[in-house]
């Protein structure tokens, strides 16, 4: 099949390849062409296979008048599409893809073998509110229909359950199954979940401890003497209990990070008082810091009064 010239049919981005006798759609030559409205009615196309995925500007598709069986699922991909006629080809049913057609407000399937669950549910498609109509109708239809479908098999099962068993009582197991507890959390599993926040606690209670102790040898080293000679006896006598070496190595990774979290916390007090220092010498975050201390007081004022009042 060849075409001839199907850049020159192109105005206002519509493009009008009806009665040319096509037995396919020419997709590579009109996806470069990124065309808004196709017509390619009263051909002799049957198949609609890797087509619409490589059209996704259509906002008007006619295919009406051809040979078409089906409707390749891929039709989703035409987010813009708004028009669609399907009138006069031999389609019994519609894919599931059309169903992701939001912007789809006309679709005309007269004409057509359509299967009876499918007529009566978007009705016939001659004028145009009709074909208004079958477009929302198609689509509910398509969403819903997998639902319609296990409704069906569900009866069925029933009517096999109630033939199999005596005096009509069925004999579906699954019914009487209930959905299995909950197993509560074993006795291992609390054990370690319980030394696991032990160990937490412990380490952030250490943290704390090496935090208030470097602030202390800081600003008061007489009082950090006399915590440090009591602390190291029963530090001794802890690490007496352990293997030399592996005394020596907890005492040489405790250093390090002794000497780290110094480092740190040293660093973090003298920048404090850099900062104090700044504003200090300052008059106008001076000024400043003293007009938002009397607002939060006076906030906090009028508060008080208000509970103390009630």
């Amino acid at each position: 099949m060849t075409v001839i010239n199907i850049k020159d049919r192109v105005k206002n981005n519509k493009l009008n390849l009806s009665g040319l006798n096509l037995t396919e759609i020419p997709t590579k030559e009109i996806a470069p062409l990124k065309v808004s409205h196709l017509d390619l009615s009263n051909n002799k196309i049957t198949s609609t296979d890797n087509v619409f995925s490589s059209l996704p500007s259509l906002v008007k598709l006619d295919l009406s008048n051809n040979q078409i069986k089906s409707v390749a699922g891929d039709i989703g991909s035409l987010q813009k599409l708004a028009y669609l006629s399907l009138a006069n080809n031999k389609i019994k049913d519609l894919p599931k893809g059309l169903s992701k057609l939001k912007q789809l407000k006309h679709l005309n399937l007269s004409n057509n073998p359509l299967k009876p669950e499918l007529i009566e549910a978007v009705g016939p498609s001659q004028n145009n509110a009709q074909c208004q109509s079958a477009a929302a109708n198609a689509i509910q239809y398509l969403k819903g229909d997998t639902k319609k479908q296990d409704d069906k098999q569900n009866k069925k099962k029933d009517k096999k359950n109630n033939k199999a068993s005596p005096n009509g009582v069925q004999n579906d197991k699954t019914k009487n199954k209930t959905k299995p507890k909950k197993k509560p959390a074993g006795f291992v599993s609390k054990v370690f979940g319980f030394f696991g926040m032990l160990i937490s606690y412990t380490l952030l209670f250490t943290v704390l401890m090496g935090l208030s102790l470097y602030a202390l040898s800081y600003y008061d080293k007489k009082a950090y003497g006399n915590v440090k000679a009591k602390l190291l006896p029963i530090w001794g006598s802890v690490t007496s209990n352990l293997d030399p070496k592996v005394a020596s190595k907890v005492n040489y990774y405790l250093l390090q990070a002794g000497t780290s979290f110094d480092n740190v916390v040293h660093a973090s007090i003298e920048a404090s008082i850099k900062s104090y220092n700044w504003v200090k010498t300052n008059p106008t975050v001076q000024q400043y810091a003293k007009n938002v201390q009397d607002s939060w007081k006076s906030f906090w004022d009028s508060v008080f009064k208000k509970t103390k009042s009630t």
